[in-house]
């Protein structure tokens, strides 16, 4: 089938209500099944909590709990500012559907602060290879979840999903399918955009579904290049019991180790 990709910024436009609310609206492609793919709530948390903070200060982290499916089309964003700080703002985002909360956030935001240790920062992995090497699987709905039509995957074998690996791993190259200058709010969309690692130890799909994550912004994006390539590395760490995880790096293409995150998976295999 053939994708229908459409820019990163549509969906994750708001529009002011009244101080501190939000209202948008999730695009049916952005779909995954019975919701919409998470990686669009934590954008648009992220893009409500912008709107409130200086800007001077930039994304430190959010951690975010899923608390109900969100459907595709109209939701809210309500964003309430928990402290500001001489370096650090907290705020607390809640996705709403139907008045009743779906996803709660907590984001921060900051400047940089003097400080006397220091570390040189994860290089980018020899088995990357170049931007953008890997295998471009197939568009094939239902098996590909709609929101996939909007980026460009680039896989290592055997961590896809289905491929049978030993070990749950995810690793691959990818990018918007289109052009864009790329924001915060942009990159928490590719960050949460690869499925969790114990699909690749699978050889039959099965329903998963994230219940928190937690990402942190290392570095600024590069901005001389449109279109660049992320490269994304995510092992398990933990599987079983019905939960799994996922710890989770973000490389430029440039060697720029721009987020982590980690994640925690319910697991429905069982009842396959």
């Amino acid at each position: 089938m053939k994708k229908n990709p459409q820019p990163l910024d549509e969906t994750l436009q708001l529009t002011a209500i009244e101080d501190g609310l939000f209202s948008g609206v999730i695009l049916p492609t952005w779909s995954q099944g019975r919701a919409c793919y998470g990686g669009i709530l934590l954008a648009m948390c992220s893009r409500a909590a912008r709107l409130s903070v200086s800007p001077e200060r930039r994304l430190l982290s959010i951690n975010i709990t899923y608390v109900g499916p969100v459907a595709i089309g109209a939701v809210e964003v309500q964003c309430e500012r928990l402290r500001k700080g001489s370096s650090v703002s907290h705020l607390e985002c809640r996705i709403l559907q139907d008045g009743k909360p779906r996803v709660v956030a907590v984001v921060s935001y900051g400047t940089r602060r003097p400080g006397s240790l220091d570390m040189p920062r994860m290089e980018l992995p020899d088995w990357a290879g170049e931007p953008g090497a890997g295998m471009e699987l197939p568009y094939v709905p239902p098996l590909s979840p709609e929101f996939t039509q909007h980026l460009d995957y680039r896989w290592e074998a055997p961590y896809m999903p289905l491929g049978g690996a030993k070990t749950p791993y995810v690793r691959g190259w990818l990018r918007p399918a289109l052009p864009a200058r790329l924001d915060e709010a942009q990159l928490l969309v590719m960050l949460d955009a690869f499925p969790p690692p114990l699909w690749s130890q699978a050889t039959a799909p099965f329903p998963a579904s994230s219940l928190s994550s937690h990402f942190q912004m290392v570095d600024a994006v590069p901005q001389d290049n449109a279109h660049p390539w992320f490269y994304y590395d995510g092992p398990a760490t933990v599987v079983g019991e019905g939960y799994s995880d996922v710890r989770a790096h973000l490389w430029h293409e440039d060697g720029t180790l721009v987020a982590i995150g980690a994640q925690q998976f319910a697991d429905f295999s069982g009842r396959a």
